[in-house]
This record gives C-alpha cells, sequence and structure tokens, in this order.
C-alpha cells in the first residue's frame, strides 16, 4: 500500500494495523514488538480520550496530525518486514533498522509535547509512558510523585455506619426489603435520612465451624479493602460498612436493575445492543483490574449473579470476596485453597490452584457463552457423573467445528438482524479463546478488549476449550 492511500486513516484505526501487520513480520521481527508496544500504550491513550473535549484544543490537533504521519510510516515499515524474498532482507535488513531507530525516536519526542499525561488516572499506565518519555534519572523521581498522587486520590475511605441506621434504612431488614441472597448474607434494598437509595449486605450470623468463621471474616475484609481503592465505572461502589458486635454489614451504591444472572434466566431477555453493552462493560471492568488500578487485582468469582446493572443497563462488577493481587510478571501463583464457581473456575484453579489474570479471562469467556446461549456454562453432578465444569465449553466447540455456530445463540437473540448475527458469532469466537485448556494461548483482557471493540482486528482461530473430555456433547 502506498502512504499516500493511508491520509484518510485516524489514528487509531492506524494503531489497529500496525498491531496486526507486526504479527505477520518475517523480519526484524524484535524490533517490530518493541515499536508495538510504544503503539499499544498510544492506542490506549487515544481511545481513553476519543470522546473528550481535550481532543478539539489546537495543540492537541496538532501533536494528534504529527502522530498519525509517524504511525503511517511506521506501518509501511512493519509490512515492509513481510518480505518473504531473502535477497531484499539482505540488503533492506540494515536500512530497515535504521529506519525503526528513527521512527522511534520520532515517536518518543512527538508524544513528549502531546500533553495526554494529566488526564491518565492510573500509576500503572503512567508507569508505562513515563518509562518511554522520561529520561532514566527522571523516571524513578516523576513516578514516586505521580504513584503517590494516584494512591491518595484512588483510596477513598468507606463510611462507617451504626446498626440502627441501617435497621432504619431497611425497615429493620424486612423480608419485603429483601432482594438477593447469597452464600454468606441477604441484600436488602433500604433508604438513607437524606433519601439516598442504598444496597444493604448483611452477613449471616457467625457459624459455629471456627474455620468457617475464619473464611466469612476474611472474605468480608476482603470487600472492604479492595472496595475503598477501586475507581471505575464498571465496578460497584462500597459507600461503608458496619462492624458492631456481631453484626457485619456493608452498604453500596443501589443498581436498580438486579443482577444479570436475572436476565439471562429469568423471565426479563435483552437485547443484543443491550448484551453488547453489558458484554463490553465488563471486560473494561476486568482490563482496569488487571493493568490499570495499580493494585494488579485478580477478581476470583466472575460470573452472572456478580455483575449488576444500574438503571442505564450498564454493568458493575460486584462480590469482592475472593479477590486477590498478583505480582507483575509472575505469569501464575499457587493459591491457598480452590477459590470460585462451578463452571466459571479454570481448570488450573480447580486441579493444581494455580491462578493468574488467565484465570478471569475463563470466567470471562463462561460469562460469554452464558449471555448468548441462555443456558448455564455447567452441569450439576447426576448420578456418579460428577458436575461438568464444561458443558457449553463443549457444545460451543463443536459447532464451531461443525460451522454451525449459529445453534448456539439462545432464542431471546434470534431476531436480531445479519449485523448483529455476525457480532455475536465474533463473540462466541473471541468465548471460545477465552475458554481455552491452556491458559497461555488465552488471550489477555487488553487483547479481549481491543477484539470486542474493533471488527478489523482478525481474530486467531481456538484452540481446544477447557473440560473437553467431561462428558460428551453433539452438535444438533
Amino acid at each position: 500500500m502506498d502512504i499516500a492511500k493511508l491520509a484518510g486513516v485516524d489514528a487509531v484505526k492506524l494503531v489497529v494495523m500496525i498491531l496486526q501487520a507486526a504479527r505477520t513480520a518475517r523480519h526484524n521481527k524484535k524490533t517490530c514488538q518493541q515499536l508495538v508496544q510504544h503503539v499499544q500504550i498510544i492506542g490506549d491513550l487515544l481511545r481513553k480520550l476519543q470522546s473528550s473535549e481535550m481532543m478539539q484544543q489546537p495543540e492537541i490537533r496538532n501533536g494528534l496530525n504529527e502522530l498519525e504521519q509517524i504511525l503511517r510510516e511506521a506501518y509501511m515499515l512493519v509490512t515492509s518486514c513481510q518480505n518473504n524474498n531473502y535477497v531484499y532482507h539482505l540488503f533492506m535488513g540494515g536500512r530497515q533498522a535504521d529506519q525503526f531507530r528513527v521512527l522511534q525516536n520520532r515517536l518518543n519526542s512527538c508524544l513528549q509535547v502531546f500533553p495526554l499525561i494529566s488526564h491518565i488516572d492510573t500509576a500503572d499506565r503512567l508507569d508505562q509512558i513515563l518509562e518511554i518519555i522520561r529520561p532514566p534519572h527522571r523516571r524513578t523521581e516523576v513516578y514516586r510523585e505521580v504513584k503517590k498522587r494516584s494512591i491518595q486520590m484512588n483510596c477513598a475511605e468507606a463510611l462507617k455506619f451504626s446498626l440502627a441506621q441501617l435497621v432504619d434504612a431497611t425497615n429493620n431488614f424486612s423480608d419485603e426489603n429483601q432482594i438477593g441472597q447469597g452464600s454468606f448474607g441477604c441484600v436488602y434494598k433500604g433508604q438513607l435520612h437524606d433519601g439516598h437509595v442504598v444496597a444493604v449486605k448483611r452477613c449471616f450470623d457467625l457459624p459455629s465451624s471456627p474455620n468457617q468463621l475464619d473464611v466469612q471474616d476474611l472474605e468480608f475484609q476482603n470487600e472492604i479493602y479492595f472496595l475503598t481503592k477501586l475507581q471505575h465505572t464498571n465496578i460497584v461502589k462500597l459507600l461503608g460498612d458496619c462492624m458492631q458486635g456481631s453484626e457485619r454489614i456493608l452498604v453500596y451504591e443501589y443498581m436498580s436493575n438486579g443482577s444479570l444472572d436475572a436476565f439471562i434466566f429469568g423471565t426479563m431477555y435483552l437485547d443484543w445492543p443491550a448484551c453488547s453493552q453489558i458484554i463490553k462493560g465488563v471486560s473494561e471492568g476486568l482490563l482496569y483490574l488487571h493493568k490499570h488500578c495499580g493494585l494488579h487485582v485478580i477478581h476470583g468469582d466472575l460470573k452472572p449473579s456478580n455483575i449488576l446493572l444500574d438503571s442505564n443497563m450498564h454493568p458493575k462488577i460486584s462480590d469482592f470476596g475472593l479477590a486477590r493481587t498478583y505480582s507483575p510478571g509472575v505469569e501464575e501463583e499457587f493459591a491457598d485453597r480452590i477459590v470460585g464457581s462451578i463452571g466459571f473456575t479454570a481448570p488450573e484453579c480447580r486441579e493444581r490452584r494455580l491462578f493468574s489474570i488467565k484465570s478471569d479471562v475463563y470466567g470471562f469467556g463462561a460469562l460469554l457463552l452464558e449471555i448468548i446461549s441462555g443456558h448455564r456454562c455447567f452441569s450439576l453432578a447426576s448420578g456418579e457423573s460428577g458436575d461438568d465444569h464444561g458443558f457449553l465449553n463443549r457444545r460451543a466447540w463443536h459447532l464451531w467445528r461443525a460451522g454451525r455456530l449459529i445453534k448456539l445463540v439462545g432464542a431471546p437473540l434470534g431476531d436480531e438482524s445479519e449485523t448483529e448475527r455476525t457480532d455475536i458469532l465474533r463473540c462466541i469466537q473471541i468465548a471460545l479463546l477465552c475458554v481455552e485448556e491452556n491458559p497461555a494461548n488465552r488471550p489477555t483482557m487488553q487483547e479481549v478488549v481491543l477484539m470486542l471493540s474493533c471488527q478489523d482486528v482478525t481474530l486467531p482461530m481456538p484452540q481446544q476449550p477447557a473440560y473437553l473430555k467431561t462428558g460428551m456433547v453433539l452438535a444438533h
């Protein structure tokens, strides 16, 4: 492609084109990947700021025009590395390496004058940007101050409620106010004195088993620890707590549309635009937990009942009782106990007690399959067969292999338009990538968000899903 033909292509599209071209580079692969790291960060920043008024400022537009020109040249250079001719590589390889160095320097210079940094609200992302644009002797000093401000901004203190306040708000925890129940407590709708409507989760009376008591207390403290530090539109807000005598109570923002579980398996149905909005929102919430919150969080129990929906059907990830932090750079870590819910727990967690961000990716894939099919992703034990953790995995896989993936789509989504059906089938393919047996083959949430938000990204072919050998499901 001639560079002139790229003149009308915007920066976000150019980023996608560069990432795709780099996958098939035959020469200078290492240098291509270094360039890709820069380009991915730029793409993330641009998507974050696309709808911002800041993008209309003259100095930003000028910087963006220069950036687009550099990205066009970067795309042409990466595609030149796809040439398979040995003689071409022999004579052009050195020149390409020089061009890469020049482009990297221009890219860094452009970022230095492109004032995006002050609008990025996570220490993790700032760490990446500063690593690129700051001289080595300044990186540590600047990053320390930025991270300090970020932590101060994100660690909001939860309010302390008295038991009397919450008894009054929930009409003494009446049955009429109860809106849900989990393994450790009941949830009530409440109204505070200022008129604010809240959700009040009251833990059950402490059990007699000492071990059970430890687990309950751990999950209660976990919830407070994480939700006072996490601030994202797709993470539920914890407003406060009450610890008085044996009472353990948490107070959240009220989600008027309840849980996603009620829509998938209840009498209310979602059309595809609503499903798509929920899927993308959950993916962005998970990406925030894994990469952008600064804490490196694994949720550990992603499932429809833990996805709450506000009045506009925007999803909020809830229930951080099983959440944990992970060490960046460490692929897998060992858990002291098996956690998670049947059907949503990755095989490496259930069988070897190993967890990673890819464990959450597995749960996200299982969630997608449930949303699209309208069926549970698991089958409970019958006789001596044991619980079936991969019921939907196998059904989706066999239908994929048979070229009949549309058969997986549930009845509520059966009347969608041709364009929407194409989008649904694409989401099933993404789900199959997420539930692959080998965690190393599963995409990261950053890759999932890109695949969901950009139709131009070519999806890899799925490989064997987890729990494939547990029972058989035919592609009917």
